[in-house]
């Protein structure tokens, strides 16, 4: 077994991407386990449920096996009013659907596999430079918009929320990632009024601030990694943007745009690094669109064969002891 800690891009739709490059690394031929997972958004998701114990192939039939469509789900008196349900959301909850199904189906499905708190994802591991209060299998990429700030979950619950993190829900912060903006509504999370000022802060997709934290786990007391960090980034190694600019474009496509950019110059500019760049799989789904839930079996199929052949390609060339030595080249 060959082991590598993991970092997802988020996605949104674009969950099954995710999954054929993870399974191309576990059916390697020299199959990858994985310590711990670091994500965003989509990413989150599958992070957690990887993190949870299950298996890909597992977490391949329950892609296959779910409705993306009712992550649309509205609530209130004008929720299934067509056009108005979404729009009376985005205008008085700030998003257009209310995220109360990803949530419920999320949390259902780490409940099956006996993770509740983030307790549940403690990480025995003495070899690691971390500190304690960071040794979990899982770390989730949140933005808090409140105070402007990026949050990792559950590293960062203590210092900046005044939370217990073994009592904190792992499915919170997982929904809280996932909530694109305008598209799903932000997510509440509570806090200590002492540490915050508040008894809340309102989050959204991780994305925003870091949809792609590579270097999350990178070793900083100088001692040589005991094995690697590799990624998955949902896009072409060249890809400059999924969609062009038309300069007739509304308001509405113009905050679209803006968003966009949000999400991806940050890390779009760290992947330029050969460092960083060398031990990413690069998963090319610009003809998927990250809010388009409404996918067929086909396009799921479609998504997971992209991954998985982006992910054997990755392997045909990566070389760890080579990487290890500082030789980048690819």
């Amino acid at each position: 077994m060959a082991e590598a800690d993991l970092v997802l891009e988020g996605g949104g739709a674009k969950g099954p991407a995710l999954v054929g490059a993870v399974a191309a690394l576990a059916g390697a031929r020299d199959p990858y386990v994985f310590h711990r997972v670091a994500a965003a958004s989509a990413g989150a998701i599958v992070g957690g449920l990887l993190a949870s114990g299950l298996e890909v192939s597992q977490i391949k039939a329950i892609m296959d096996g779910l409705d993306f469509a009712k992550f649309k789900d509205n609530a209130g008196l004008l929720g299934h009013v067509p056009l108005l349900g979404p729009a009376a959301g985005l205008l008085f909850h700030q998003g257009m659907y209310s995220g109360e199904y990803l949530h419920r189906w999320i949390t259902e499905l780490l409940a099956a596999q006996g993770v509740y708190t983030w307790a549940d994802l403690r990480h025995e591991d003495p070899g690691s430079a971390l500190p304690l209060r960071q040794r979990y299998k899982l770390v989730v990429i949140v933005s808090d918009v409140s105070r402007g700030i990026m949050l990792r979950l559950p590293w960062d619950y203590e210092k900046l929320l005044g939370v217990d993190p073994d009592t904190a829900l792992v499915a919170d912060a997982i929904r809280a990632s996932a909530s694109i903006p305008f598209f799903f509504r932000p997510w509440n999370m509570p806090t200590d009024p002492a540490v915050t000022g508040h008894d809340h802060i309102v989050c959204v997709d991780g994305g925003l601030l870091s949809n792609y934290p590579l270097s999350i786990f990178d070793r900083t007391d100088g001692k040589l990694p005991r094995w690697p960090t590799l990624g998955v980034k949902l896009s072409g190694r060249n890809t400059i943007r999924d969609q062009a600019w038309n300069p007739d474009n509304n308001s509405f496509e113009l905050a679209k745009s803006l968003l966009i950019t949000l999400l991806g110059a940050q890390d779009r500019s760290y992947i330029s690094d050969p460092q960083a760049s060398s031990r990413t799989i690069f998963v090319d789904t610009s003809k998927q669109r990250a809010t388009d839930f409404k996918l067929t079996q086909r396009e799921k199929d479609a998504m997971y064969a992209t991954g998985e052949a982006s992910g054997k390609k990755f392997l045909a060339g990566w070389d760890w002891e080579k990487w290890k030595s500082g030789d980048y080249r690819r």
